[in-house]
């Protein structure tokens, strides 16, 4: 299979601001509404805080990031959606999707489908979007999600120009039918164009101007856009009328609100400005709890949070460095200290949300100052002892990445320094490979497969933004082609776990812990839901 040759993607999904990761939880998880907009109405409208200014809204596989596909899951239905808790396929647009062999994928859409605007929602729509984004002078951030179809290394070459516009692995067969092909079997294809933002059509309106759709996105969903995206200051949706397909509706209107700051987010809530926060600064969270009660949520995310080793830097190529590093990070005394406890020392690479994940797989992540004290030091330490420490600054991160750096002064002798910025051009500057040593970052699934959180963070060409590479990583990415060759999602799960156990043993990630939110919400909301895939179900959401 050609995997991911091309760019990494954004930061690994969203590679997520932690302030905009979130949530998910106890009692209040994955619940699935097939109801549609116009038999759930309550009126009324309501705020949400989001963390950041979303990077793309346009509807061309530029969203990678919590803030952006929050926006999304209300203005587009997709194809399907993964319960959870079951992994049950709810379809979408798509009145059926089969294949006989794992290679070639037939999708029926439902008829009558249209966008915001009008048009039809077929065939056309979904193959003119997955073309371009496929296509590697669009430098999408989500192209490589693409990279399974036949034709995709003619669109998307690894090295020189492409020699073609369009997948030979797509053909429209008719307005209502889609044929993919894959270069080789891949029995987890439904759950990866489950991925909404990645996978959406495109109006014929929106391909003739990107730039005003990024503005006011025309979507399909059971809201569209009330106005032009406010940067740096508001998103609007209202309820469309039209809407008749499954996912709920029940206010009339949602207002995003954007914050660099959720201490200042919290404030607003207390104050009133704004209705629901996704994310609640730890240090604000005994304050949140005493405030509201039942109407705060501390709730499992699926997210993944590591530091990224940069292979580019010399000294951090020594195998015996990164492991040190790793061993004299704290994890369960920040996690009570610094997070409150909302989150849980990761063991895995793989979050305890999906299937193959594992409470022991880590050995590299037991806290041992004294051993990584002599392997540190028996591996030649690190050049001036100093070490760089980068994350974006507009996520609450800077408490617990000053508690792992004083960790590594302690422990390992070592001085650091901290390096941020916001988390746009953070990404950025890891594309550019413009760090100087481990950087911060988090991750949010898809969709609920182990292979989703391994594949699109280390993969050729994904979020590798460390560029991790050498034998260990050959041998991880022809373990995940033989895993994706499977017959069955579940019979691939243990060598998912082989390719886990590479990137544990070689460590290109410091695995962190495994993310809790906590959310809080005003006394005039009711029925607030969270879930891994979806984050926080917002057509569901009652304004009394």
């Amino acid at each position: 299979m050609g995997r991911r040759t091309t760019r990494r993607l954004l930061v690994g999904l969203a590679t997520i601001a932690m302030f905009a990761t979130a949530c998910s939880g106890s009692d209040d998880e994955a619940s699935t509404d097939t109801d549609s907009g116009s038999d759930t109405a309550s009126g009324g409208s309501f705020s949400l805080a989001l963390g950041s200014d979303p990077s793309f809204l346009a509807p061309t596989a530029q969203c990678y990031e919590s803030t952006c596909s929050q926006v999304l899951s209300m203005l587009y239905t997709g194809l399907l959606s993964i319960d959870p808790e079951t992994n049950e396929q709810i379809l979408g647009d798509a009145e059926s999707i089969d294949s006989p062999d794992g290679k070639v994928w037939t999708v029926k859409l439902k008829p009558d489908l249209k966008f915001h605007n009008g048009e039809p929602v077929d065939a056309d729509a979904y193959v003119r979007a997955w073309n371009y984004s496929a296509y590697g002078p669009n430098a999408t951030q989500t192209g490589f999600f693409f990279s399974p179809v036949e034709g995709y290394d003619d669109v998307a070459p690894a090295e020189g120009d492409p020699t073609a516009k369009e997948m030979s692995g797509l053909k429209v067969v008719d307005d209502q039918t889609i044929e993919i092909t894959l270069s080789e079997a891949f029995s987890q294809w439904p759950l990866v164009m489950s991925y909404t933002p990645a996978f959406a059509p495109l109006s014929q309106e929106c391909e003739q101007d990107l730039e005003a759709c990024n503005e006011k996105p025309i979507g399909t969903g059971p809201y569209m856009m009330d106005g032009a995206w406010q940067h740096n200051k508001s998103i609007t949706v209202a309820k469309w009328d039209d809407y008749t397909g499954p996912n709920s509706a029940s206010a009339d209107g949602i207002e995003f609100r954007l914050y660099s700051d959720p201490k200042t987010a919290f404030r607003d809530w207390q104050a009133g400005e704004v209705d629901m926060l996704d994310t609640v600064d730890p240090s604000q969270v005994p304050q949140a709890q005493a405030l509201a009660g039942e109407r705060f949520l501390s709730v499992d995310s699926g997210s993944f949070n590591y530091l990224g080793i940069p292979f580019y830097v010399e000294e951090l190529q020594n195998v015996d460095i990164r492991r040190a590093l790793s061993m004299a990070i704290d994890r369960q005394t920040i996690v009570d200290q610094v997070l409150n406890g909302l989150a849980t020392p990761a063991s895995d690479v793989i979050a305890p949300f999906v299937t193959g994940s594992r409470d022991d797989a880590c050995q590299y992540c037991e806290y041992d100052p004294e051993a990584a004290k002599t392997l540190f030091d028996e591996a030649g330490g690190i050049e001036d002892n100093t070490v760089e420490i980068w994350f974006n600054n507009d996520g609450g991160h800077e408490d617990w990445v000053q508690a792992v750096a004083e960790g590594w002064k302690n422990d390992l002798g070592l001085e650091y320094s901290l390096e941020s910025q916001p988390f746009t051009p953070y990404l950025k500057t890891l594309e550019e490979e413009g760090v100087g040593g481990p950087y911060r970052l988090g991750w949010l699934p898809d969709y609920p497969s182990a292979e989703n959180y391994l594949d699109p963070l280390y993969g050729e060409g994904s979020s590798n933004y460390g560029q991790w590479a050498g034998p260990e990583h050959d041998a991880f990415l022809a373990t995940i082609e033989e895993a994706d060759a499977e017959a069955s999602a579940e019979a691939a799960v243990p060598i998912y776990q082989e390719a886990a156990d590479i990137v544990l043993s070689d460590l290109p990630v410091f695995p962190l812990w495994y993310g809790q939110t906590s959310i809080v919400y005003a006394e005039n909301l009711d029925n607030v839901v969270y879930d891994p895939l979806q984050q926080i179900k917002l057509g569901d959401v009652t304004v009394s």
